[in-house]
C-alpha cells in the first residue's frame, strides 16, 4: 500500500479538526478534581498525641474512615478548607476547662493542608466544628 497524498486544503482541514479535538480534550483534562485526603485527630488534653481518634477523610467523593464524611466535606467546603474559619452551629456551651486538641493534616483539594488548635472543652469543640471532628 503506497503513500496517498493529501492536498493542502485537505491537510489544513485535517490539522484543524486534530486542533478542536485538542481543545475539546483540554479542559477536560483541567476540570480533573484536585485530591482531598486528610488525616484528622482528636486528643484528650492540650497535646496532639496519644490521640484518642484518627479518622481519613477523602472528599469528592465523600469518604475514608471518617464516620460523617459527606457532612464534613461539606461544612469544609463551605470554608475554603480552611479549618480556622470553620464556625457551624451556635449554642451555648459551659465555662469548665477540658480540653480537646485537634489536627488536620494532608491536602485540601491539592493545597496542603497543616491544622491543630485546642479548645476549651468538646462543647466548643463540636459548636465550632459541628461533624469535621465527629470522628
Amino acid at each position: 500500500m503506497g503513500v496517498r497524498r493529501l492536498s493542502r486544503g485537505a491537510a489544513t482541514a485535517a490539522l484543524t479538526a486534530a486542533a478542536i479535538v485538542a481543545a475539546d480534550a483540554g479542559p477536560a483534562a483541567a476540570a480533573t478534581p484536585k485530591p482531598t485526603l486528610l488525616t484528622l485527630t482528636v486528643a484528650k488534653g492540650e497535646a496532639t498525641k496519644p490521640a484518642q481518634r484518627r479518622a481519613f477523610l477523602t472528599c469528592s467523593p465523600a469518604g475514608g474512615t471518617h464516620k460523617q464524611a459527606r457532612n464534613a466535606c461539606a461544612e469544609l467546603a463551605k470554608v475554603g478548607g480552611n479549618f480556622g474559619r470553620l464556625q457551624v452551629a451556635g449554642g451555648a456551651c459551659t465555662m469548665q476547662y477540658d480540653p480537646v486538641t485537634v489536627t488536620a493534616q494532608g491536602r485540601w483539594k491539592g493545597r496542603k493542608v497543616a491544622y491543630q488548635h485546642t479548645f476549651g472543652n468538646a462543647c466548643t469543640l463540636s459548636t465550632a466544628t459541628g461533624p469535621v471532628f465527629s470522628l
